[in-house]
């Protein structure tokens, strides 16, 4: 039996994580020596790709084969990254990426990296925690879950599960930004409200310094921007000090940036000052989700977690303390918790839920020694009161789902629902002798009842062939599951005598499969909201 490990695939750094013999849990270093890498790939040809630092410094010699931030465009199904004439998806980089993870630490340990907690956002879709998944697959890994990264890093804390509090996790990392509100009670991490950004990070702070820098040298040197722009090279080597200056300013009150034969200087006032923007929509996202919170009857929280490795910026402490003043604010281990908490997640999940007792081999994920251990030593001694006890974990909808009616789409479900969830409702045919409908599922971030189909997400459809000749208007019940593991489920049934059902599922966790349409052409048409 080997180890299960966690995995944080991060926007601009993942690290991989398991509990070792002692009960705590270790971050595994890379090849390089280092226990976070870069999630960069950088192409070459002949199908060779290096992964990490290598890749990241490529930047500044072969930029435009050099792919990273890969995780904002994950579940973009149209999405896709040209390389020496050939095409890749998110979740073809995303593998290369988990791949070099992966071997890095079955090199360091001596076995074979092989079970696997993956973690990501909170307000991951299906679509991205499918693309998740299936990165881990094409990897060759055995997936056991995907866990929200908040949660992850709530266990890694060490949070006192059997000790009621309420915790704002703000996780601010390199490409995304997540906000989510966990509330600790009886045994159980229970996520109240959650929401984010996959497209606000740390990168858009360095795109500040990149902004800067540009309209200092060409006012120093006279040269256009776009000229400055349209350099691949000077751009790669630019994002690289952007980054480093971010860094430095983290310590120090000014840094220089070189950039070809200007020096030029950047304080942290200037920076925190063109930088404010971006911060103040984090706090746009921590003020809605606290008025969300309060709706659900949560009206207070107890302390606010910080992780990701971009809320080492002290612009990020500072707005927070001024915004929650006499809040306690503490550092959760920014770039290691989420896999270490993850790793913990995993060993737990293994050694106490009979629907992981094996693996594809037939092998026990957890063997008698482990669990022995797990049931009556310390060997969760991370989550503080629940050593040798399961973790149990309540999440939400982080997407709402929408159904198509003749009327337009229509949420069916709303994010932030609490999970497992049941729900029923009537709808009826348009038409007479109408032989078919099309059932067509969506998601979608709005908390409206209407949705505009260009703020959704396709998720599945399918036909329901219908019994002949019923008049219009007639009955149809649909019911929609979502169980506790991430499953939903449509069942449409046409309510007349010998009615016909059909039965949709889209799973949150594992890889979409794609819906078979009938070959014959029958009349399709749609369905009335009653």
């Amino acid at each position: 039996m080997g180890k299960i490990f966690g995995i944080d695939l991060g926007t601009t750094y993942s690290c991989i994580a398991y509990v070792n013999d002692f009960g705590k849990p270790e971050v595994v270093p890379n090849s390089e020596a280092s226990p976070v890498t870069p999630s960069v790939v950088a192409f070459e040809e002949g199908d060779n790709a290096s992964v990490g630092e290598s890749a990241k410094q490529t930047l500044a010699t072969d930029p435009v084969n050099v792919c990273s931030v890969i995780k904002r465009q994950m579940g973009k199904r149209d999405y896709k990254f040209f390389a020496f004439d050939k095409e890749y998806t998110p979740e073809a980089i995303s593998a290369i990426i988990l791949r070099k993870i992966a071997q890095d630490a079955s090199e360091q340990l001596g076995e074979e990296v092989k079970n696997v907690v993956i973690t990501c956002p909170a307000y991951f879709g299906m679509e991205e925690r499918n693309a998740t998944k299936t990165a881990g697959e094409l990897a060759g890994l055995n997936v056991l879950d995907i866990l929200n990264e908040p949660t992850a890093a709530a266990i890694s804390y060490g949070l006192n599960v059997d000790q009621p509090q309420t915790v704002l996790v703000y996780d601010l990392g390199g490409g995304t930004f997540d906000i989510t509100m966990l509330r600790v009670e009886n045994g159980k991490i229970q996520m109240v409200v959650t929401g984010g950004n996959h497209e606000l990070g740390g990168k858009d702070w360095d795109n500040k310094i990149i902004d800067h820098v540009i309209s200092e040298y060409c006012t120093a040197s006279g040269e256009d921007s776009a000229s400055v722009r349209d350099d691949i090279d000077m751009m790669g080597e630019l994002e690289l000090s952007s980054e480093n200056a971010k860094k430095q300013l983290t310590q120090k009150e000014k840094t220089i940036i070189k950039f070809n034969s200007e020096r030029i200087e950047l304080t942290r006032e200037k920076f925190d000052e063109m930088t404010k923007a971006l911060l103040d929509t984090t706090m746009g996202f921590t003020k809605d989700i606290l008025e969300k919170a309060a709706a659900k009857g949560v009206k207070d929280f107890d302390k606010i977690l910080l992780v990701g490795g971009s809320t080492m910026m002290k612009q990020v402490k500072e707005r927070l303390e001024a915004e929650f003043p006499g809040k306690p604010i503490e550092y959760c281990d920014p770039n290691q918790s989420v896999a270490k908490g993850a790793a913990i997640y995993g060993i737990n999940l293994a050694a106490f839920s009979d629907a992981m007792k094996e693996d594809g081999s037939g092998e026990p994920l957890v063997d008698a020694e482990t669990k022995a251990a797990a049931e009556t030593n310390n060997i969760f001694g991370a989550i503080g009161g629940r050593a040798g006890k399961k973790i149990e974990i309540e999440n939400v909808l982080s997407r709402s789902v929408a159904m198509r009616f003749v009327s337009g789409i229509k949420n069916i479900v709303m994010r932030n629902t609490a999970v497992p969830h049941h729900f029923e409702f009537k709808a009826t045919t348009v038409e007479a002798n109408q032989e078919a409908v099309l059932i067509e599922l969506y998601e979608d971030l709005s908390d409206e009842v209407d949705v505009p189909e260009d703020a959704c997400t396709k998720l599945a459809d399918q036909e329901l062939p219908l019994n002949p000749n019923l008049p219009a208007d007639s009955p149809l019940d649909v019911v929609v599951n979502i169980d506790k593991s991430g499953l939903l489920s449509v069942d449409v049934t046409d309510a007349s005598s010998n009615g016909k059902s059909t039965h949709i599922e889209v799973m949150l966790q594992n890889a979409l499969s794609e819906v078979e349409k009938a070959q014959e052409k029958i009349k399709v048409t749609g369905i009335k909201l009653i």
